[in-house]
């Protein structure tokens, strides 16, 4: 258990990060260590080796000096994090509050949740969803950090913004009247 009761956290436009309503972006160590905290927070409730938190820090080619400098890293996470949060040696986990959010999670189960109500004919249902896929998803995701996996989820996020605003139109052609003209001149607008 983490020890923390929420978790709100924010990978897609501004880095936010939230836990039991404090906000702990800022002691988080450098570009690197933001990176890192989002590859742990996206791949939580598996534990993962060392090989593949270097892989994810410095790329396929990581320089012999990386093992250490991973160890400093994971070194100031846990005391940004606090004791015991950020759990194992060889194998890390970070877990999490079964009630966490984040944003890149809700857009991914907003698109499917806006797909499902279209295939069913649940216009109004598929609303909701469908904007906060299209939302989330259009703000860049990590922007200023770079790694291919990094690159990964935002061409997989850009597959959800889309989705997203082709579920908000049909649900707004769905719905009619006023719900038309949004969905015509698109989300937010």
């Amino acid at each position: 258990m983490s020890g923390w009761s929420k978790a709100r956290i924010q990978l897609c436009g501004r880095f936010v990060v939230e836990l039991d309503g404090a906000r702990i972006e800022d002691t988080l160590p450098g570009r690197r260590g933001r990176a890192l905290f989002a590859y742990l927070v996206l791949n939580r409730g598996r534990p993962l080796p060392r090989d593949e938190l270097l892989i994810a820090g410095w790329g396929e080619d990581a320089p012999a000096e990386a093992g250490n400098a991973l160890s400093v890293l994971l070194s100031k996470l846990r005391h940004s994090l606090g004791a015991g949060r950020l759990q194992g040696r060889a194998e890390l986990e970070l877990p999490l509050p079964p009630a966490t959010f984040v944003d890149v999670e809700a857009a991914l189960e907003g698109a499917h949740r806006a797909e499902s109500a279209i295939a069913q004919g649940r216009w109004a249902q598929a609303w909701g969803p469908a904007g906060i896929a299209y939302h989330v998803a259009t703000r860049p995701f990590l922007p200023g950090l770079e790694a291919p996996w990094i690159d990964q989820w935002r061409h997989r996020l850009e597959e959800v913004r889309l989705r997203g605003l082709e579920c908000f139109a049909a649900a707004g052609l769905g719905l009619g009247g006023p719900a038309l003209a949004q969905a015509r001149n698109g989300p937010g607008c």
